[in-house]
């Protein structure tokens, strides 16, 4: 089983990423929420990105849908302007409307994880093993996180936090 070789750290990491999604009273845990809870970790915070400035960028990201760049881009080259039809949507609805998330369940036990985050955890393990790393530590997370084209990766990529670049700090440092 994965959580098995969790360290503390990651497991606290998994755990404040479930109150991150709870402050934000959202219906499920993401990516985002994983970010938020790993802001800390040291590969992350190598990079020196404010915890104000993702969360402003991820609730720009929001504003939209939950569209990444690349999609609205793809979308503009079909003719579509992701802006234009947010601001249309804003003026009608009000500001933030496609951010919303729908009323939450209600439920008796723990939020879940979305297939999106669940992903990110079953892509630790294997940044683990390709490291040669018997443990899952926080690194693994991040990897994790900006190994895919999500919107996290996107957030980050913008911010100058790269892959490669975290790929080599983990893989330079100490263990």
């Amino acid at each position: 089983m994965i959580g098995e070789r969790f360290t503390r750290e990651a497991r606290q990491a998994v755990r404040d990423a479930v109150v991150e999604a709870q402050r934000a009273h959202a219906n499920e845990i993401g990516p985002e929420h994983l970010l938020l809870a790993l802001l800390d970790a040291p590969v992350l915070a190598s990079f020196d990105v404010p915890r104000s400035v993702l969360e402003a960028d991820l609730r720009e990201a929001r504003r939209k849908g939950g569209l990444s760049e690349a999609d609205a881009e793809a979308l503009k080259g079909l003719g579509i302007d992701v802006d234009q039809i947010v601001a249309s949507v804003e003026r009608s609805l009000g500001e933030g409307a496609l951010a919303a998330e729908p009323p939450a369940k209600r439920r008796l036990f723990r939020l879940p994880f979305n297939a999106a985050a669940k992903k990110t955890l079953e892509r630790s393990l294997v940044e683990a093993r390709e490291l040669g790393h018997r443990t899952l530590g926080r690194e693994h997370l991040v990897l994790a996180l900006l190994s895919g084209r999500g919107l996290v990766a996107e957030v980050l990529g913008a911010r100058g936090v790269s892959y490669p670049e975290a790929w080599k700090r983990v893989a330079n440092s100490p263990r």
